[in-house]
């Protein structure tokens, strides 16, 4: 059977058909706004939790009956989480401003406000800088306090003195590794909502 279908108007020159899929928001606004309130609230029980530590202590570090060696390696992770709790605390304080203009961002993506983009982007540079910060005091704070822990828990052990500074490096790599793979979401939710074809979607819409 044969049916007949009504001309569709053409699209705008220079769009193209996911450009406008259902809804008449790009597709990636919609999942970023989802992903900025999802990501916001890890950071902000992330947050919670690092602060509880800090005022609170480790309520998993438990220094009870256990073996001498067990017991001088719970000391060392108690002493070096002593001297990181600045950092922990900055960090939180940090991931809290962070997540405000994130769901600020997400809400208003969502809800396919022009000022979506413009919340996201503060998010973004906000997230960088924050990033930034945390990896100088990675490397100023965190990684020296790994590296005398290890060492504490290694003088204990019969373990040969060459591993420490292996377990070291590993650890520090990590520690700063960490904080570099988690600039990846602040630059993709960067380079996607910043495409030409979605700014366009972003500038048509009513203030």
């Amino acid at each position: 059977m044969n049916e007949s279908f009504p001309d569709q108007p053409p699209l705008p020159q220079g769009s193209t058909a996911s450009f406008h899929p259902v809804g008449g928001a790009p597709a990636t606004v919609n999942v970023f706004g989802i992903l900025h309130l999802v990501f916001a609230g890890i950071g902000l029980i992330t947050a919670a939790w690092a602060m509880f530590i800090v005022i609170a202590g480790n309520p998993f570090l438990n220094l009870g009956e256990t073996s001498p060696e067990l017991k001088a390696q719970l000391q060392a992770q108690l002493a070096m989480q002593e001297k990181v709790n600045p950092m922990s605390l900055a960090t939180s304080i940090l991931s809290i401003l962070v997540a405000i203009p994130m769901i600020i961002a997400g809400v208003q993506l969502l809800r396919k406000r022009k000022n979506g983009l413009k919340w996201s982007n503060a998010y973004v540079w906000s997230s960088i800088g924050a990033k930034l910060v945390n990896l100088v005091l990675t490397i100023t704070i965190l990684v020296p306090a790994m590296k005398e822990m290890t060492r504490g828990i290694l003088d204990n052990s019969r373990t040969p003195d060459s591993f420490s500074g292996i377990m070291s490096g590993f650890m520090a790599g990590g520690a700063i590794g960490g904080v570099i793979i988690s600039c990846a979401y602040p630059l993709t939710a960067l380079i996607l909502l910043n495409r030409p074809a979605t700014k366009a979607w972003f500038a048509s819409l009513p203030r």
